[in-house]
């Protein structure tokens, strides 16, 4: 768990980086120390996203929390203005906490039979035969706000790299799969 807060601490600083960088390139005479905190910040975030990939299939709490802690920091330098934004970023949020949560209940075998009885056995609360639960929720939603992003204009290639590798961790909603199928090993209807 502190390799997750070291994970999660380095998100933090780098969201801190790039909305400096930001804030420096949108100003005369701050430009060269804007980008470099901007890039600084976008390189380091790329590396803590890449690396709970590399490992998600050992640790799938991990990517769901650093891409909560991501979110957090993002909602954080957003302004007043940007409403949409917000509440785009807040629903995230509040996903990711209930995929936390399916994760915990999902990796206990008897807690998860019993709440798969009250999911719907019909193909549209399914996914790949398993509960739609709140984990899958989660991912089908963060997978489609990263996509939506990545068809912004204008986009550093960079930033559009982070967007990238964080559409990639989705690998989570895979794994979390697995899990479901080794608990729930049953033919379905």
């Amino acid at each position: 768990m502190e390799e997750i807060g070291l994970l999660v601490e380095t998100i933090v600083l780098s969201v801190e980086k790039i909305a400096t960088g930001r804030r420096g390139l949108a100003t005369i005479g701050d430009t060269e120390a804007g980008l470099a905190s901007f890039m600084s910040g976008l390189l380091s975030a790329q590396v803590v996203f890449k690396e709970v990939h590399d490992n998600v299939a050992n640790d799938i709490g991990a990517v769901v929390l650093v891409e909560h802690a991501y979110l957090t920091e993002e909602r954080r330098y957003c302004s007043d203005a940007e409403k949409g934004v917000v509440a785009s970023m807040t629903a995230g949020i509040v996903a990711l906490k209930d995929a936390l949560l399916a994760l915990e209940i999902a990796q206990d075998a008897a807690a998860y039979r019993n709440a798969e009885a009250t999911y719907s056995h019909l193909p549209e609360y399914r996914y790949k035969g398993m509960p739609k639960d709140v984990f899958h929720v989660a991912c089908l939603a963060a997978s489609t706000r990263l996509n939506n992003t990545l068809r912004t204009p204008g986009i550093n290639d960079i930033e559009r790299q982070i967007y990238d590798q964080r559409s990639k961790n989705t690998a989570a909603q895979g794994a979390y799969l697995v899990i479901q199928q080794s608990v729930l090993a049953h033919d379905e209807v």
